[in-house]
């Protein structure tokens, strides 16, 4: 059956992990030259590579680690340290500092299309999102029926967040003339601390599950 709680937990944790808040100026700064429609194409685009590229995290994340021997808790434990240092980095504002600069710009001008990089991937749906995807689905319920409720709240939670995404982005510049980089900035840490605490909860989790394992 449906589960509301987990389904808010999924939207909550994804949207936190893609953080788009700290991507906004990187966003205007990246399609300021663009006509307007051109820019809403770029982003529609960017969106469905986002939905894309998650629900290819979540089904095939799983079978991609056994193919290279990784085990789920070395993921868990690997997962949590990018959850753990992204969070720790948006809590002084520094999350994703490598993309920002002016070399980002240059390279972005050279390209007639950027929805799928860098804006889809690695600035929105990066690796601690993919991480976060993996995770969740290497521990859905093994019954057939609870398993399928489960894929269908993740896949809406991330269509849910890429069309957050979509509407944040489509009023960008609105939403910095009344937030202003110092809002942007206290959103950003709020979401930091979010994911400090689902970084430091999967290598805890992983951890508890070895431990268990050798007794």
């Amino acid at each position: 059956m449906f589960d509301p709680i987990v389904f808010l937990s999924i939207v909550v944790g994804l949207f936190s992990l893609i953080n788009p808040i700290s991507i906004l100026p990187v966003y205007i700064s990246l399609t300021g030259d663009y006509a307007e429609a051109n820019k809403l194409k770029t982003l529609k685009k960017t969106c469905v590579y986002i939905v894309f590229i998650c629900v290819l995290a979540y089904f095939s994340g799983v079978y991609l680690l056994h193919f290279f021997g990784i085990s789920i808790q070395a993921l868990r434990v690997a997962g949590g340290l990018i959850i753990f240092r992204s969070g720790w980095q948006l809590l002084h504002l520094k999350h994703k500092q490598e993309f920002k600069g002016e070399q980002l710009k240059e390279e972005s001008e050279h390209k007639e299309d950027i929805s799928f990089s860098p804006l889809a991937m690695p600035l929105l749906a990066g690796p601690g999102a993919m991480s976060f995807l993996i995770t969740l689905y290497s521990n859905r319920e093994t019954q057939a029926q609870k398993a399928l409720w489960q894929d269908a709240a993740a896949i809406t939670a991330i269509v849910l967040v890429a069309l957050i995404i979509y509407v944040m982005f489509k009023f960008a510049p609105r939403l910095m003339k009344y937030t202003g980089k110092s809002g942007l900035d206290s959103l950003s840490k709020v979401m930091g601390f979010i994911v400090t605490g689902v970084g430091v909860q999967m290598i805890l989790s992983s951890l508890t599950a070895v431990v268990q394992a050798l007794l």
